[in-house]
């Protein structure tokens, strides 16, 4: 799976300041739902979204953004956060089977979804009904690795490690968190993150990652590029969680 593709745009952490993301992806027993995405961004980055708020009067962004995730996704609700430092975006679809998002969001949520620059995959889903229960799966990209990947050359360790030292002081604050909620009780789910009727789908904070060195290490280990981390190579690292498998099989009884 690609971590999120604001991970590697570092001249925009650089010039607005770090952010925090949180997006909520709540699905009912029949597959309908709600995406909630809230963003807490540093006080640049926070003037450059309210002024593109001013510009296109709040909502032709996040109407963008709702089509981009899938035919039957609206635009809901946008509001500051209760400190004002950020803003909850509400979206709902009428079947999980059809959106494809962002792993989280970012100040660049909805921009250019249609012309995807990067080539970064997104989540999609799977929904069915089986015995009564509803069953949700999460199919999560992985990362498409060359041979010159697979066999590093003799430096890139070093090279790697040079990169994440130099984006720690940009990265400082970061936290991302992306949970896929069930509106109901699960039954079972083969996500090791799983704590009540929410699964964990991806959690960084990246304060933690750096704060002890050989667990910075570990993660530099992974990779150079975000793009391309192999999620297995992120297990067991502190400040970070990220499913080890390409699909996360949800089944729950619904309210």
């Amino acid at each position: 799976m690609r971590l999120p593709r604001l991970l590697a745009a570092a001249s925009l952490l650089l010039c607005a300041g770090c952010f925090q993301g949180q997006r909520v992806i709540t699905v009912n027993a029949d597959g309908s739902g709600t995406i909630v995405d809230t963003l807490t961004v540093g006080e640049q980055l926070k003037a450059m979204m309210a002024a593109a708020q001013d510009k296109d009067k709040g909502t032709e962004k996040e109407k963008a953004a709702a089509a981009a995730m899938g035919p039957g996704v609206t635009f809901v609700s946008q509001e500051k956060t209760p400190d004002g430092s950020g803003f909850k975006t509400t979206y709902a679809f009428k079947d999980i089977g059809k959106i494809r998002v962002d792993i989280s969001p970012g100040p660049d949520s909805g921009e250019n979804k249609g012309e995807q620059k990067d080539k970064s995959e997104p989540l999609s889903f799977r929904f069915a009904r089986q015995g009564g229960k509803s069953v949700v799966t999460v199919v999560q990209p992985q990362p498409k690795k060359t041979d010159a990947q697979a066999k590093p050359p003799e430096g890139m360790q070093d090279m790697a490690m040079s990169m994440w030292t130099m984006m720690k002081g940009m990265m400082k604050g970061l936290k991302l968190k992306t949970v896929l909620e069930v509106n109901g009780k699960i039954a079972k789910a083969t996500s090791p993150y799983v704590q009540g009727s929410s699964v964990t789908l991806l959690e960084m904070d990246f304060d933690q990652i750096t704060a002890d060195d050989a667990n910075f290490k570990k993660f530099t280990k992974a990779g150079e590029d975000p793009s391309t981390m192999d999620p297995k190579a992120l297990q067991g690292i502190k400040g970070m969680k990220i499913n080890p498998d390409q699909e996360v099989v949800v089944e729950f009884a619904g309210k």
